[in-house]
């Protein structure tokens, strides 16, 4: 059993998780559903389209108090996974993940992890925008959406 370090849960840095363009295509595409989800949603406006949601809300001066409802935990704040995977997950880890991986951890054991607390969400504790040394890949492997992080060969390849 590896170590796992302590961690206190903060959510991952803010970028476009889908990709820019995809994330941009959803905006131009259908403008008033992405304005819902990036108001309502706290995966798509956390998570899947942070950056292009962030630049929406303020190119069109949207006020905070339209988000209300993201700036505490989600009301359905539970693990996507069992109760026993996401306990051995927080207490071993999972491979190179655990519950300090934001951007894993967050989507598998968000219960588990911490990520429930709505100190989390609040304006004051917003995630700062990633930097390009910690920027997600996008790959596509049939029809799931999968995330190279730090892989050598892939940043070569863009």
């Amino acid at each position: 059993m590896r170590d796992i370090r302590p961690y206190t849960a903060q959510l991952p840095c803010c970028r476009d998780r889908f990709g820019e363009q995809a994330c941009q295509s959803l905006r131009k595409a259908q403008p008033a559903l992405f304005e819902k989800r990036c108001l309502t949603d706290h995966d798509f406006s956390s998570i899947d389209c942070c950056g292009e949601c962030r630049k929406y809300i303020e190119r069109n001066k949207i006020s905070s108090e339209n988000s209300r409802s993201l700036q505490k935990a989600p009301a359905m704040c539970k693990d996507k996974h069992s109760i026993g995977f996401c306990r051995r997950f927080k207490a071993s880890g999972m491979g190179k993940y655990s519950c300090s991986d934001a951007e894993f951890a967050v989507r598998v054991c968000r219960h588990s992890c911490g990520y429930c607390n709505d100190e989390l969400y609040s304006m004051k504790n917003a995630p700062s925008m990633c930097s390009d040394t910690n920027k997600a890949i996008p790959i596509v492997n049939g029809t799931h959406l999968y995330w190279a992080f730090g892989r050598e060969d892939t940043k070569k390849a863009l």
